[in-house]
Order: C-alpha cells, then sequence, then structure tokens
C-alpha cells in the first residue's frame, strides 16, 4: 500500500491521553496535513482540494480557492480526512470522499451539504461523468462503484477487481473508457457502455497516476519505479516509457487542455512537464520544484494557463505555464 509505504516520512501515532476515572479516555485528534489531487471547476474559476490522512485520529477537509488569486472561497470539513474530490459536469456541485467511506455532495455556490452516501469502504479516488450521470468511486478495498445521479442507484460494482487499494482512477474524456490502477501493480482498463474489463496491465511495482490522451486512444500510466508508460488502449500494447522522476512513485497524471503538454507529481517532490507535441518522441521539457515532500496532485486549468500542484508538505501552488513561476501558493 502506497500510503503504508510512507509512514517513514511523517506518519506517527497520535497520543492518547491518560484516562480519567469513571470517563472514557480523550482523543486527541491530529491536525489536518496532506494535501490530495487539486482539480478545477469546469470554468476554471475554482480550484478545490482534498485534505487529510488516513489515521482514526485526523479530521479532513475540502477547500475551495480562487483560481486566479488563490483567496479562500469556502472549506468544507470532514469527520475523516478527505483523499479525493470531484466537480459535477457543469460545476454547479462538488462531492468530497473521505476515508471512513462518507460521500458528500454540495452545493457548489453556497457550500453546503445537498446529498449523502455511507459506504462500506474509503473512497480513494473519485471523478463524476463527462454528462454528470454518474458518479465513478474507487475503494480502498479493491473496488470500484458506478453511482447514478441524483438517485443514488447502484450501476455497476465491480467488488475486489484490484488485490488491496485502488490508488488512481481516471475516465476519459468522453466517458466511454475507465482507467484503475493500485497495490497489486496491475492497470486495468474498463469499457463503461458494457462493463467488461478490456485489458489488465501489468506493471513492476504498485501504480497510481493515470490519464488518458484527449482522443481516448492511448493511456499513461505512473509506477512505482519512477517511470510513466505510454499503453495504446486499443491493443493494450506498451508504446514507451519517460524517464525524468528521480525516484519512486508517480502518483498522479494530467494532460493539458490542447493534448501538447502531460504533468506527473511525484514522490521525489517534484511536478515534472514533459512536451507531447511530438507523441512518437516526447521529451522533458521542465521541472518544477516547489513542494518540500511528497507531490501528490496535479491539474491543469481548462484555458491552459495554469497548472496547479499539491502535496503532503500541506500546500498548494498554481503555476503560471507561460512563465514557469508560482503565481500564488497557500499552506496552513
Amino acid at each position: 500500500m502506497l500510503r503504508r509505504s510512507f509512514l517513514i516520512l511523517g506518519a506517527v501515532l497520535a497520543p492518547m491521553a491518560s484516562p480519567v476515572r469513571s470517563q472514557p479516555p480523550v482523543r486527541t485528534v491530529r491536525p489536518v496535513r496532506l494535501v490530495w489531487f487539486p482539480r478545477f471547476s469546469p470554468d476554471g474559476k475554482w480550484l478545490i482540494s482534498a485534505h487529510g490522512g488516513w489515521d482514526a485520529n485526523e479530521r479532513g477537509e475540502a477547500r475551495v480557492l480562487d483560481a486566479e488569486t488563490g483567496d479562500e472561497k469556502f472549506v468544507v470539513p470532514s469527520e475523516r480526512g478527505v483523499r479525493s474530490v470531484a466537480w459535477g459536469a457543469k460545476g454547479k456541485q462538488f462531492v468530497v470522499g473521505n476515508y471512513g467511506g462518507t460521500i458528500r455532495f454540495y452545493n457548489s455556490e453556497t457550500g453546503r451539504p445537498t446529498d449523502e452516501l455511507r459506504l462500506p469502504a474509503s473512497a480513494e479516488v473519485l471523478q463524476v461523468s463527462p454528462e454528470g450521470k454518474s458518479l465513478v468511486i474507487a475503494h480502498g478495498d479493491g473496488t470500484i462503484r458506478v453511482i447514478e445521479i441524483p438517485s443514488k442507484k447502484e450501476l455497476q460494482v465491480w467488488k475486489g477487481v484490484h488485490r488491496g487499494g485502488i490508488w488512481g482512477m481516471r475516465l476519459s474524456a468522453d466517458g466511454k473508457l475507465l482507467a484503475s490502477a493500485g497495490k497489486d501493480g496491475v492497470v486495468r482498463i474498463y469499457d463503461m457502455l458494457t462493463f467488461k474489463i478490456l485489458h489488465e496491465l501489468a506493471h513492476p511495482g504498485e501504480t497510481n497516476g493515470l490519464v488518458f490522451t484527449k482522443d481516448g486512444k492511448f493511456l499513461l500510466t505512473g509506477c512505482g519505479d519512477a517511470a510513466i508508460r505510454v499503453f495504446e488502449v486499443a491493443s493494450g500494447q506498451e508504446q514507451r516509457q519517460l524517464k525524468g522522476h528521480a525516484v519512486g512513485s508517480i502518483t498522479d497524471l494530467d494532460v493539458s487542455p490542447d493534448g501538447k503538454l502531460l504533468a506527473s507529481a511525484g514522490i521525489d517532490r517534484t511536478v515534472r512537464l514533459w512536451d507531447l507535441a511530438d507523441f512518437e518522441n516526447p521529451r522533458l521539457k521542465s521541472t518544477l520544484e516547489g513542494h518540500s515532500s511528497l507531490a501528490f496532485g496535479v491539474a491543469f486549468s481548462p484555458n491552459g494557463k495554469w497548472l496547479a500542484s499539491c502535496g503532503w508538505d500541506d500546500k498548494i501552488a498554481l503555476w503560471n505555464l507561460a512563465t514557469g513561476k508560482e503565481q500564488w501558493s497557500w499552506s496552513r
């Protein structure tokens, strides 16, 4: 499990207060610290991020910021750490999933909850389908669920499709394909119309970041061996590898709106930009070094001008892609 592998990097058991006679022990709640997976609203005006760890003594939150300035719009608290957030197709709502298996829907104008799901395993990754009619959920027990919006009816459940937790998941731009990655080192590609598994792609280590090219013809994957692999979706064959991260897992991937840039986040504390203009010969374009701990999320803005990143240093950064400089950053 990726998060278990990083315990030595900062996770410490929460202290317990001495019990008082005739009263239960007092639980010390740890502060929110880790930041995961920033995501832009469909109109690019807002940026949402997931905050919190898997420890039961740690609360979480989802934070919505003005994408251009970094000013806070509101913070949504959670009784458990939050690992994943997602916007509705039209940006009128957002979804927050936590380690307790609770998924909440919120009005994006008011920040008030509108609906809730309670599921039997942690919500590791969320994504709303492009047309906004379904929510796809990847769980820590290796299960994937497809839930109809707003009825909350289960359309499909792949129980234990991964042996262990699912750390990455991504729909194609048209919503017809789904890819998942996890602890078992296998990336799976699914047909969302028939709910059949099309390919099982073996990797030499745990897998995390995933993204389809804009045309859906290729899938890029991030692995624990620090390599990004390019697979042809039709055949399931590996085409090439991109190497540049120093060590360890590639935690998140995103492709720019014009399809010419790839962004990758890694546990080597860097965010890297790759030139995909010549897709047969991709090259490392630049390295962004604004994080002091694991980088654990990247996202391009819809207008292609900005890149958001976040990490385990409790930091969110917005990068100006024209200059390669930070436009703003947030930290607690």
